[in-house]
């Protein structure tokens, strides 16, 4: 698919080696990143860790630190543009500016919500039936 690199985020303050009874089972941040880096060594891809300190309160849209853009759980609002964005999404635009690439303001972001019934779109337009994306599989 012509993936090379895969940056991951290092969460601040995290344990990163060990984890004790509370947190073993979930995040053992040491562990689950060697794996990755062994599985995407598999396939020529580099993993590139980048600390995503500050990153959730960062705005990616003015690129200024907004005390209360964090306005509900998952959602980022520009004080500066007013222009809302998801907060993870907010975050990630930031770790991708961390190392060098360019992330312009997006026009419009699709979400899509697994269900039993396949992917379907998780805000539907007005009006019209929600269908899941076309998948290609491979033969």
């Amino acid at each position: 698919m012509g993936i090379g690199e895969v940056f991951v985020g290092y969460p601040y303050l995290v344990s990163q080696d060990d984890g004790n009874e509370f947190n073993t089972n979930v995040w053992w941040f040491a562990k689950i990143i060697k794996w990755l880096g062994e599985v995407l060594q598999e396939y020529g891809i580099r993993l590139n860790v980048v600390n995503e300190y500050g990153t959730s309160k960062q705005c990616s849209i003015c690129n200024a630190n907004h005390e209360n853009g964090r306005v509900k759980r998952g959602l980022y609002v520009s004080q500066a543009t007013g222009i809302k964005i998801n907060a993870d999404l907010n975050a990630a635009r930031n770790i991708a500016k961390r190392i060098g690439y360019n992330t312009p303001i997006p026009k419009k972001i699709l979400s899509y919500i697994v269900t039993t019934n396949g992917v379907k779109p998780l805000t539907p337009k007005e009006g019209q039936q929600p269908r899941p994306p076309r998948l290609t599989l491979p033969p």
